[in-house]
C-alpha cells in the first residue's frame, strides 16, 4: 500500500519528539504542596506542543517551589525555546549558582555576556567550565570569537585551530578562522581557511555566500561567481546564492561581510551549529535553544529566522510557523522560501485557498523559479486535487527541461497524480524515470509495484520491487503490507497472513492494511478472524465509500461470493463494450 507522499521540499524532523524530550529532561520534580496543577498543566502543553505555555505553567510551578532545580532547568529550557530568553536569565542565574557546570545555563549566560558586549566575562566562563558546562564545538567556536571581540586575533585562531578530531569540527574550525581572518583583513589567510573549510565537496550555500562575499570585497568578482555556480550544483534554485551570482555579475556593490564583529560571529556559530543539529530528528531541541539564542544576539540575522520556521513546522507548530515566515520583506533573497514555508503552514491548519492564492501571486513574480510550482503541485497533491497538482508539476518540468537526476522526486510526485487522475501510462513513465535515478528509493519501489499488483500485472517483478523495498524500510507498515497484498496475489495465502500480521503490528489503524489481513485471514479458512478484521477495518473509517461497501458486503455474504460478483461484473462490462464496438468494415480488395 503507498504510504502518503510527503511534501518535497526539505524538512527537518518530525512531530512532537521536541515536547516528549524537554518534558522528560529533568525526570520528575519533587513538589512542594499546591505545586502539582501548575506542573501538571506544563507537562500537559508540552506534550501538545505549546512550547510557550509549557514556559508559563512551569515557571507558575517553579515560583511554589522556588529551589526546585528540575523546574529552574525546564523553566529556562521552555522560556529559551519560546524566545522568551531575557525572562529565562534571571533564573539561569539561580540555576547555576546552584548547579555551576549546569550546561544549558551556562550556556544562557554567556549569550548574555555577548549580548552586553562583556566578552571578557564570556572568555572566563568558557575557560572556568569548559567541557563540564559545554559540548566542545560550542565551547571552541565561543571563545575563539570571545578572543576575537577583545582583539586577540592570533588567539582566536589558535583556539578556532585547535577544534580537531571529526571531519565536521574542522569545517565547523577552518569556516570560522576564515571568517574571523576576513573580518581582521587578512585576505590570503581568509582565503586559504575558506578554500579549506569547503575542500573538494559541493559547497553548502552558506559556505559559498561567506567566501563569495569575501571574494567581491577583494573586488575578485569571477572567482565569486564560480563559488557561486558550485553551490548552485547542489541548490539550483537557491535564492540567496541566485541574488549573490546576480550582485557578483553586476559589479556594482560589495557587500558587507557575513560577519563583522565576535557577536555576529557568536550568532553565527550558534546557528551553524543549530543547522547541523536539525538535521537530525534527536536534534530537534538543541536545534531550537541555539536557533533562539543566535536570533537573542543578531536579531537582523535572516538565516536562522527562515530555519525556526523550518523547526516550527517539524515541531507541528503550523500557525507560529506561519507567523515566523511572514517576517520577510519581498526584497530579502529569504522571501521566496519563506513564502513556499508560510503556504505549506498554512495548507495545515486547512487554509488551502489562501495558501494557493500566496504561492500563486510568488509564480507571477518569479515565473522562473521552479521551487515555486512544485510547492503549489505539493499542495494541490496533498489537497487531493490532482488536476491541479499535476499541471503545477508541468510547469515545473518546463523551467527544468530535460530529466535531472537532482529532480528524481518531482517525477515520482507527477507520477502520483496521474495515478490517481487514471493516467496510468504517464504515470507509469514517471515512476520508472523516478527509478532510474533512484533504483533504491522505497516509496518509489513500492508505489510502482503495488500499482502494479491493483492491476493484476507484472506481478512477479512487483513482489522483487517490494521485496526490496522491505528490505529499505523494513518497519514501515505501508510497504509490508504492500508485500503481504502481492503473496496474496500469487497464491502464497500462508506467507502473505505472516506478511500481513507484520503490517497490521506496524500500522495497526489503517483501514486498507486490516481489510487486507481479512482478505488474507479468509483464504486460508480463518474465517472468524477475517470477519473480526474486516470489522477493524471499518471501525478505522476508510475515507472511500466503495471500499466502506465492499467490507460490507464481505461481512455479509464472505470474500468468496464477493469476487464472483466481482468476477461476473467485469465480464458484463466486457460483453457490453464488445457490444457497443463498431462492427469492422471487410477489407476492400478492389
Amino acid at each position: 500500500m503507498p504510504a502518503f507522499l510527503p511534501a518535497l521540499h526539505r524538512r527537518i524532523g518530525t512531530g512532537t519528539a521536541l515536547a516528549a524530550l524537554l518534558a522528560c529532561l529533568g525526570g520528575t520534580p519533587v513538589f512542594a504542596d499546591g505545586n502539582t496543577g501548575a506542573y501538571l498543566a506544563a507537562r500537559h502543553a508540552a506534550i501538545n506542543n505549546d512550547i510557550n505555555q509549557a514556559a508559563t505553567y512551569f515557571t507558575r510551578a517553579l515560583a511554589a517551589d522556588p529551589t526546585n532545580i528540575s523546574l529552574m532547568e525546564q523553566a529556562v529550557l521552555y522560556k529559551i525555546a519560546a524566545g522568551r530568553v531575557s525572562a529565562a536569565i534571571p533564573i539561569a542565574r539561580t540555576l547555576v549558582a546552584k548547579e555551576p557546570d549546569h550546561r544549558i545555563g551556562q550556556l544562557l549566560l554567556v549569550a548574555e555576556d555577548f549580548q552586553k558586549g562583556d566578552t571578557k566575562e564570556a572568555a572566563e566562563r568558557l575557560e572556568k567550565h569548559g567541557d563540564k558546562a559545554f559540548n566542545t564545538v560550542t565551547a571552541k567556536l565561543l571563545s575563539g570569537w570571545a578572543a576575537f571581540d577583545l582583539d586577540k586575533q592570533k588567539e582566536a585562531q589558535d583556539i578556532f585551530a585547535s577544534l580537531d578530531g571529526q571531519q565536521l569540527y574542522r569545517v565547523f574550525a577552518d569556516y570560522h578562522a576564515g571568517l574571523a581572518a576576513a573580518a581582521d583583513d587578512k585576505p590570503e589567510e581568509a582565503e586559504k581557511l575558506f578554500k579549506s573549510s569547503i575542500g573538494d565537496e559541493t559547497p553548502t550555500a552558506r559556505l559559498a555566500e561567506a567566501y563569495g562575499r569575501f571574494l567581491e570585497r577583494e573586488t575578485r568578482n569571477e572567482d565569486a561567481i564560480a563559488i557561486y555556480d558550485r553551490a548552485l550544483e547542489r541548490a539550483p534554485s537557491d535564492p540567496v546564492i541566485l541574488m549573490a551570482r546576480e550582485r557578483a555579475e553586476k559589479m556594482d556593490e560589495k557587500p558587507a561581510p557575513l560577519v563583522e564583529t565576535g557577536k555576529q560571529g557568536a550568532a553565527e556559530a550558534l546557528y551553524g551549529l543549530a543547522s547541523a543539529f536539525a538535521r537530525d530528528e534527536g536534534g530537534i531541541r538543541l536545534s531550537l535553544v541555539y536557533l533562539q539564542l543566535a536570533l537573542y544576539l543578531n536579531k537582523e540575522m535572516e538565516a536562522p529566522r527562515l530555519l525556526l520556521g523550518n523547526v516550527l513546522e517539524a515541531q507541528e507548530r503550523w500557525e507560529e510557523a506561519a507567523e515566523t515566515y511572514e517576517n520577510f520583506d519581498a526584497d530579502s533573497p529569504y522571501y521566496r522560501s519563506a513564502q513556499v514555508g508560510r503556504a505549506d503552514s498554512l495548507s495545515r491548519i486547512d487554509k488551502t485557498d489562501e495558501a494557493l492564492e500566496a504561492l500563486e501571486k510568488l509564480e507571477e513574480v518569479f515565473p522562473k523559479d521552479v521551487t515555486v510550482p512544485i510547492a503549489i503541485g505539493d499542495l494541490m497533491r496533498r489537497a487531493e486535487r490532482y488536476e491541479e497538482a499535476r499541471a503545477a508539476y508541468d510547469r515545473a518540468f518546463d523551467i527544468i527541461g530535460e530529466p535531472k537526476e537532482r529532480y528524481w522526486s518531482l517525477h515520482y510526485a507527477r507520477g502520483v497524480s496521474n495515478e490517481r487522475l487514471g493516467n496510468w501510462d504517464e504515470a507509469e513513465a514517471d515512476l520508472q524515470q523516478a527509478l532510474e535515478f533512484r533504483p533504491d528509493q522505497a516509496h518509489v519501489l513500492n508505489y510502482l509495484g503495488y500499482s502494479w499488483i491493483e492491476q493484476n500485472r507484472n506481478l512477479t517483478e512487483a513482489r522483487e520491487m517490494i521485496e526490496r523495498a522491505v528490505e529499505l524500510r523494513p518497519n514501515d507498515g505501508y510497504i509490508t503490507d504492500s508485500l503481504g497484498w502481492v503473496e496474496y496475489r500469487l497464491g502464497d495465502y500462508e506467507s502473505a497472513v505472516e506478511t500481513m500480521e507484520r503490517a497490521v503490528e506496524l500500522t495497526p489503524t489503517d483501514p486498507v492494511i486490516n481489510d487486507h489481513f481479512g482478505d488474507t485471514l479468509w483464504v486460508v479458512g480463518r474465517k472468524t478472524e477475517a470477519r473480526f478484521q474486516w470489522r477493524r477495518a471499518l471501525s478505522f473509517k476508510p475515507d472511500e465509500e466503495e471500499l466502506r461497501e465492499r467490507i460490507k458486503r464481505k461481512l455479509s455474504v464472505g470474500l468468496d461470493v464477493v469476487l464472483e460478483e466481482e468476477r461476473e461484473a467485469e465480464m458484463e462490462e466486457a460483453d457490453k463494450a464488445v457490444e457497443t464496438e463498431p462492427a469492422k468494415k471487410p477489407k476492400d480488395d478492389g
